[in-house]
C-alpha cells in the first residue's frame, strides 16, 4: 500500500474527472462535442500554452531540446509501428497514425501537471505542441492521401506556441492582468479535456474486440518503446526524461477515432483501440510512474 499511496493524488483526479464524462453520457445529458472541442482547442489550450510557458522558468535551449526530443519520440514510434504493422499484416495506412499518436493532451497534460507540477506541465505542453502540429498535418495527410497544411495553419494552438516561443526567447513577462486572464482561460482546458475523454469513452463501442485490444496494447508498447529510444538516443536526464517517457506511454488519442471516421479508415477498430488502451493505461501508467520514482 505504501507503494500505491503516493500515486493516488496523480491518477485518481484523472479517473474521477473522466468518470464525470462517462456518467454524463450514460445519464443521456446533452454534450455539444463541437462546441467543447472548439472551446478547448481555440481558447483553453492556447491560453494554457501561452500562460504556462510564459511564466515557467524554461530556457529557449530547453524548449528547443524538448521539441527535438518530441520529434525523435514520434520518429522512433513510427518506425516501431510500421514494422509491427508489416509483421502483423494489418493495414499500415489505417493504423500507423493511431499507433504513433497517443493522448498527449487529454490525458498527458493532466498527468504531467499532477506528477511533476508546473515545470512538468511546461515540458508536457512543448511535447503536446509539436505532436499536435505533426498529428494534424503529416498524420492527417497519411490518412487522407493529401497535404493538410491549410488546416494546420488555421489552428490557434500554432500561434499560441509561436507567441510562447517569442516570450521565452526574449525573456519577456506578460502584464499581470493578461497573465491572470490567461490563467483563468487556461484553467478550462484540463478539466474539459478529461470530461470530454470520459464522454468519448462512454460513447464509443468496442468492435472487433480481439483486434482492437491487441492493437490498443501495441500502441502502449510502441509509444513507450519510442520514448525509451528517444531518451537513450538523446541521453535525456532529469525532468525532460521523465515527462517524455510519461507522454510516450499515453493511450490512443480520441482524435484518432475522429480522423478515422472522417477518412473512413476502420473507425470501429480505432474506437476499440481508444477504449482498450485507455483502460489498460490506468494500470500501466501507475507502474511507469513508480519506475520514474514519482
Amino acid at each position: 500500500m505504501s507503494l500505491v499511496y503516493p500515486l493516488i493524488p496523480i491518477i485518481l483526479p484523472i479517473i474521477l474527472c473522466a468518470a464525470i464524462g462517462v456518467f454524463w453520457v450514460r445519464l443521456r445529458q446533452p454534450f455539444d462535442h463541437d462546441f467543447v472541442r472548439v472551446l478547448v482547442l481555440s481558447v483553453g489550450t492556447p491560453a494554457l500554452i501561452v500562460g504556462t510557458l510564459g511564466k515557467t522558468e524554461i530556457s529557449a535551449a530547453q524548449l528547443q531540446h524538448v521539441l527535438y526530443a518530441s520529434m525523435c519520440m514520434l520518429g522512433f514510434s513510427a518506425l516501431f509501428a510500421a514494422l509491427s504493422c508489416l509483421i502483423l499484416r494489418v493495414d499500415l495506412r489505417s493504423f500507423l497514425v493511431p499507433l504513433v499518436f497517443g493522448n498527449f493532451g487529454n490525458m498527458g497534460l493532466p498527468l504531467c501537471l499532477f506528477a511533476f507540477g508546473e515545470e512538468g506541465l511546461a515540458i508536457g505542453l512543448g511535447i503536446f505542441l509539436i505532436t499536435t502540429i505533426i498529428h494534424f498535418s503529416l498524420g492527417a495527410a497519411i490518412l487522407s492521401g493529401k497535404a493538410m497544411v491549410k488546416g494546420v495553419l488555421s489552428s490557434p494552438i500554432i500561434y499560441a506556441g509561436a507567441i510562447a516561443c517569442v516570450l521565452i526567447l526574449n525573456h519577456w513577462s506578460l502584464p499581470l492582468a493578461l497573465q491572470n486572464t490567461l490563467s483563468l482561460l487556461g484553467g478550462l482546458a484540463i478539466p474539459l479535456m478529461l470530461i470530454t475523454l470520459g464522454v468519448s469513452l462512454g460513447s464509443l463501442k468496442l468492435h472487433a474486440a480481439g483486434k482492437s485490444i491487441g492493437l490498443g496494447v501495441l500502441r502502449l508498447v510502441v509509444g513507450l518503446a519510442g520514448g525509451f529510444a528517444a531518451v537513450y538516443f538523446l541521453n535525456l536526464e532529469g525532468m525532460e526524461r521523465k515527462v517524455l517517457l510519461l507522454q510516450s506511454a499515453t493511450p490512443v488519442a480520441v482524435f484518432n477515432y475522429l480522423l478515422a471516421m472522417q477518412y473512413k479508415r476502420e473507425a470501429d477498430v480505432v474506437a476499440g483501440m481508444v477504449v482498450s488502451s485507455t483502460l489498460i493505461s490506468f494500470i500501466s501508467i501507475p507502474v511507469l510512474l513508480y519506475f520514474l520514482g514519482v
